[in-house]
């Protein structure tokens, strides 16, 4: 399996701030979710790998969840989004405005940031070289909101602007698999609650 792993809850989330390119540590609740979902995943997965982006919020999120152990392999490709210029705005006004952008235009780069499509080609990148070794082990990847929904729309060859229509919550897991010789997604947006 490939499971993919939202970070736990961070100020910036609680707050409804954009938080992409930030490197910001959970706060308390981050904290429970994280040890949490830990305990979610160890009662039903032996994990064989962990992969997390560098953001300190990721790697936190790893090792309370009772990952540490683990050989960690950093890579970027499942950072966040950068938002620019959209940075620690409200979530409210700034998604709506950059959601209104990205429908017209997947490549629109907020000045300072990146485009959606950038993110959704990383992201496709790194899934696609995971899911074929997720077919033998149980790969977990602790990331972010938006590349854990790309890398779901790239499973189920959905369209990237359906980034825009998911919502995946601060320490919440969705799981990849297979089922023959297709990639299918085997659980959305889980909390441990």
């Amino acid at each position: 399996m490939l499971l993919l792993l939202r970070h736990g809850q961070t100020s910036a989330n609680a707050e409804g701030r954009l938080q992409g390119g930030s490197d910001i540590s959970l706060d308390e609740i981050g904290e429970g979710q994280a040890r949490s979902i830990g305990q979610h995943i160890s009662d039903r997965w032996a994990i064989d790998r962990v992969v997390t982006s560098s953001k300190r919020r990721a790697q936190e999120t790893a090792n309370l969840a009772g990952f540490g152990e683990h050989e960690t392999v950093i890579d970027n490709r499942w950072t966040e989004i950068d938002f620019g210029e959209f940075e620690d705005a409200s979530v409210g006004g700034a998604v709506a405005t950059l959601s209104t952008l990205w429908r017209s235009d997947l490549e629109y780069v907020p000045p300072g940031g990146e485009s959606l499509a950038a993110l959704h080609r990383r992201v496709a990148a790194a899934t696609e070289e995971l899911i074929q070794e997720a077919r033998h082990s149980n790969i977990l990847v602790v990331t972010h909101a938006t590349p854990i929904k790309s890398a779901i729309i790239w499973a189920t060859q959905g369209p990237p602007s359906m980034i825009m229509n998911l919502w995946v919550t601060p320490g919440a897991l969705s799981v990849l698999g297979h089922q023959h010789d297709n990639v299918v997604l085997r659980q959305f947006n889980r909390s441990s609650n």
